[in-house]
This record gives C-alpha cells, structure tokens and sequence, in this order.
C-alpha cells in the first residue's frame, strides 16, 4: 500500500468535509453505501474511504460523487483563476507601466 502523503491540517480538514457532505447528500436521496458505490462504479470500501475523507481516494471519485449529488456547478468553480487574488495581485505587479514618463 502506498505512504500517505504529509497533509496539512488545513487539507485534512477539507477532506473531513468534503466526505461528510458527501455522506449527508447520500443519506438525505435514502441511499445506502453500497448504492452509492454502485452508481459511482467503485467497490463499498472505497466508497467508504471517500465518506471518511480519507486522502488516498482519487480526485476523480471525489468530483464522481460530487457530480452524482448536483454539485457539478462547484467542480468548475475550483481553482478558478478569477478568484485569486494574491496572483492577480502578482501578476499585475509584474506588469510593465505603460503611458507614464519615466524620471531619469
């Protein structure tokens, strides 16, 4: 099995979320684990690895399981470049000024 990878508190915690909210939607549809597994084509262990937020399940079965409880709209959201401000920042400070005379 492979090591898993040092995560930080932060990225635990969004893990932790992103299972319950899963779990929650699942549960709200009175669906049970191993039909959620079903439909999302994975075996009810791993469907339960996701549920716990547990960092080794694929991001493809993470954004499976959002898509399959109407979060598609969300996926195209993340890491959206218009929401970053800090780069945006950066970015624009790093463009040159131009129409300013320039004091020599």
């Amino acid at each position: 099995m492979k090591n898993d990878p040092t995560l930080s508190f932060i990225v635990r915690q969004a893990l932790e979320n992103l299972g319950l909210n899963v779990r929650t939607a699942r549960l709200r549809r009175g669906e049970t684990e191993e039909m959620a597994a079903q439909r999302a084509g994975v075996s009810r262990p791993t469907w339960r690895r996701l549920e716990a937020g547990h960092p080794s399940v694929s991001v493809g079965l993470a954004f499976e399981a959002l898509q399959l409880y109407g979060f598609s709209e969300q996926l195209f959201s993340l890491a959206d470049p218009d929401l970053d401000a800090e780069g945006r920042s950066k970015e624009a400070a790093r463009r040159p000024l131009r129409g300013r005379a320039m004091n020599e």
